[in-house]
């Protein structure tokens, strides 16, 4: 071990020794002093010409390898920006870190012109990875959910559950700035058009709240950048379904949503709306048994189980520059999300004797169900930059979050198809609030920055729960055991101290977050109170090291806490339908989780490709199981099992294979196991496998004006405490048109493409103890089309003059 150690360490110091001669820095706006991404760099030989190029990635970095000896003229261009030249001399093997490169925007108003280039599709740094949002054709028209399940490491299940490396506990930010709301609500609020670029942040340093076992994605919306108005209109609609599922009403699909970005002086503002009606028909066929004592009762059941469902919203953004030292930043998001989700199921109910084998009775009836689900959600943020001076900047941060969330749920029993055995309808009231204070200091350094500061959470929610039930057409009564009132309060006091350092090949961080958190859980009907409170520290540490020739080696290792959503922690039972009753449980414990990490890149001159292997463990793994509540009802909470392992390696690559073919490849392969104790069995459950997930596309150029894509999202079976998930597969496809140059595209989506008995966006869920079983296999819409039309409107109306009057003008 100790010759293999101090072997490693002589690699290591040869490695950077021999990288040599990089030429590296970065370049910000001289007005905001942020990162300008996506710049052009030239480094110019004395004869003015080209040396090398590239563009900078999103942090406004860039860097040149194997520089040689020589004098240079290092040239900045970007669109909205006064062009820079810097004279550059290299010396011996000496590494140059370039000073910050200020660019001033310009107030010259062009022409559109048309631009051909190859832009990074991904770069990656020693906490992150970062996707440009476009490279996912696919997604146009949809929502940012659409872009982040093609990421490498992500998946997406049937019931949209969204997780990264296998994990669902995910953190999303937009634009940096966290939300209460879960990550599937809150990544379906964002038009996928709105989005450049997806950061997903592995190993989150100690500014970041330690929430999400499985990390944070953040979006980027689209920016300012050059001065006056420009608009981004996209109109989406969906052809007539190709499959028939026998559901009762006809699905719509179809959406629209606009994006503008102004600025001028110091003033910048962008914002957008979205509109989006999504319906998805489906069907379901599921089997259950259960035992009580000497019985055996089977209930399967097969019908429909399809969604009504549509969004909406606008966002708002603005950035003040009051003078060189003083700025402040206001944003504002509003939506509305409406779910119906429709289960009118058959069942065959029989019950027999075990001992005998005899049938003691039998029962066949219909359970029409019509779930609701909806809110409305406001977010205010604001933000004030306070530059003390050169060394010294601070910045305070306050964001409310108010959200509206209610619905309900309809369930009949008829039997023989017209008498009603059972009629119960149970509605919720469940509103949020939200409050988020920070404030930080940054000290900047020689090649350094330290951050301190404090941030504190406060969050809390009112549940109002009513359940009403009717019997043999008697007059419909509330249901005590099944009614109630919740208030559900948490509170984070945190403090940070973040340490970053670059030096000329390598990227260092270092960090600790402490945290006091208390939550308490109170049932105002019955007075019962379920206080928790704990101290916390949270360690993050992330090492980059370049070795010249494109290739980078990073280690990082972080821990992190998973909490417990208000959902699962609420006792007052719900019929979601007839064979289930759900319940949360007021004393379920926080998950935390340990993650560690490493990884290497290599850049190509048409792309990249990286390979990371990873480990978590965690203590208290959060499980949803089932139980015996009744002889055709299930029993289903939460609980926390033993402990829960993973290790893994996820790879990708992108780049262009051709000079017309582009390509993109993630892939995610680990072992999971969980242990532990389930509800009241007595022995250990434990379960292990191996789980992988593959997200690849195509991106093919066939002509001038088209261009066609091919996209597969593949998730293997993975196990759960009790049972185990089937493979979830959807492939898709799309072509497109640039009309006026380019400013409409016009593309053809064709989505969950049927592919023989593969089972297209189709899942089984199954899990079993000594007394149950139940597997259901759910079926969702296959072979569906949508036609998009965006429409960049700056460069339209410039393509679409107005007609004059031609003896009008003259006689006037």
């Amino acid at each position: 071990m100790r010759k293999l150690v101090f072997t490693s360490i002589f690699l290591l110091v040869s490695l950077i020794t021999f990288a040599q001669h990089q030429l590296a820095g970065t370049v910000k706006d001289s007005v905001t002093n942020r990162p300008v991404e996506f710049a052009s760099i030239a480094l110019l030989l004395e004869d003015q010409s080209i040396y090398d190029g590239m563009v900078t990635d999103s942090l406004g970095g860039f860097s040149f390898q194997n520089v040689k000896k020589g004098s240079y003229r290092l040239r900045v261009k970007f669109i909205g920006y006064k062009q820079k030249d810097i004279n550059i001399e290299v010396v011996g093997s000496r590494e140059i870190r370039v000073e910050d490169i200020h660019i001033a925007p310009t107030s010259n108003q062009i022409t559109a012109i048309d631009v051909t280039g190859q832009v990074a599709s991904q770069t990656h740094r020693n906490d992150r990875q970062a996707y440009r949002a476009d490279q996912y054709k696919n997604a146009a028209g949809g929502t940012a959910l659409d872009i982040v399940k093609n990421l490498p490491s992500a998946s997406v299940d049937a019931l949209g559950n969204i997780s990264m490396r296998g994990n669902e506990g995910i953190i999303v930010l937009i634009n940096g700035k966290p939300s209460l709301l879960d990550p599937a609500t809150l990544l379906s609020q964002i038009a996928a058009n709105d989005v450049t670029e997806v950061e997903y942040i592995t190993t989150p340093t100690a500014q970041y709240d330690p929430d999400g076992k499985g990390g944070i994605i953040n979006l980027k919306t689209k920016a300012t950048k050059s001065d006056g108005f420009a608009w981004i209109l996209n109109l989406q609609g969906g052809l007539p379904p190709i499959d028939d599922y026998d559901n009762a009403k006809k699905q719509h699909r179809y959406g629209a949503d606009i994006a503008f970005q102004y600025r001028k002086d110091k003033l910048e503002l962008n914002g957008s709306a979205n509109y989006l009606r999504n319906d998805n028909a489906g069907f379901r066929d599921g089997d259950v048994w259960t035992i009580l004592n000497d019985k055996q009762t089977f209930f399967p059941s097969k019908g429909e189980r399809s969604f009504d469902k549509y969004n909406y919203g606008i966002r708002l953004n603005g950035n003040y520059t009051i003078n060189s030292n003083n700025s402040l930043s206001l944003g504002v998001l509003a939506s509305k999300k409406f779910q119906d989700r429709v289960a009118d199921i058959h069942y065959e109910n029989r019950t027999i004797d075990r001992n005998s084998g005899n049938l003691i009775s039998s029962l066949n009836y219909f359970n029409p169900n019509l779930q609701n689900k909806q809110g409305e959600f406001y977010l205010f943020d604001f933000n004030y930059n306070l530059k003390l001076n050169d060394r010294h900047r601070f910045n305070v941060g306050a964001i409310y979050e108010f959200a509206q969330i209610h619905g309900s749920t309809k369930n009949a029993n008829i039997e023989n198809g017209k008498d009603t055995v059972q009629w119960t309808h149970n509605t919720y009231e469940n509103p949020l609030r939200g409050l988020r204070l920070s404030a930080t200091h940054i000290w900047d350094l020689n090649q350094a920055e330290l951050q301190a500061g404090y941030q504190l959470r406060h969050d809390r929610q009112e549940g109002n729960f009513e359940y009403y039930a009717a019997e043999q057409g008697q007059p419909s009564a509330i249901v005590p055991e099944f009614t109630g009132k919740l208030n559900a309060t948490n509170r984070v006091h945190a403090f940070f101290s973040q340490y970053d350092r670059k030096f000329k090949t390598s990227q260092f961080g270092i960090g600790l977050r402490y945290e006091y958190y208390e939550r308490d859980v109170k049932l105002l009907h019955t007075g019962e109170e379920y206080p928790y409170s704990i101290h916390q520290l949270y360690p993050s540490v992330n090492f980059m090291q370049e070795f010249g020739h494109g290739w980078s080696w990073k280690i990082a290792g972080s821990r992190r806490v998973q909490r417990n959503n208000n959902f699962e922690l609420n006792p007052i039972p719900e019929r979601e339908h007839s064979e289930t009753l759900e319940q949360g449980d007021p004393e379920l414990l926080p998950e935390f989780i340990t993650n560690v990490e490493t990884g290497v890149v290599k850049k190509l001159n048409k792309g990249n490709v990286f390979i990371n292997a990873y480990y978590q463990h965690a203590k208290n793994p959060i499980q949803r199981v089932n139980s015996v509540y009744a002889d055709t009802i299930l029993h289903r909470v939460f609980t926390n099992a033993d402990y829960a392992e993973r290790w893994g390696i996820e790879g990708g690559a992108d780049g262009h294979i051709r000079p017309w073919l582009k390509g993109n490849i993630g892939a995610n392969l680990y072992n999971y196991k969980i242990s532990g104790q389930v509800l009241d069995y007595k022995e250990i459950r434990s379960n292990q496998d191996w789980v992988y997930s593959i997200n690849a596309g195509l991106q093919a150029t066939i002509a001038k004006k088209w261009s066609t894509g091919l996209q597969i999202n593949y998730l293997s079976e993975r196990p759960t405490v009790q049972g185990w998930d089937s493979r979830f597969v959807t492939p898709h496809f799309n072509v497109s048109r640039t009309f006026w140059n380019g400013a409409m595209t016009a593309q053809l989506q064709w989505q969950n493409i049927e592919l023989g008995n593969w089972g297209v966006n189709e899942q089984r869920i199954t899990t079993q103890a000594a007394d149950f079983y139940t597997t259901t296999n759910y079926i969702y819409e296959k072979n569906i089309l949508l036609v998009n039309l965006n429409f960049n409107l700056q460069r339209l109306n410039q393509i679409l003059k107005l007609p004059k009057s031609e003896f009008g003008e003259k006689e006037f």
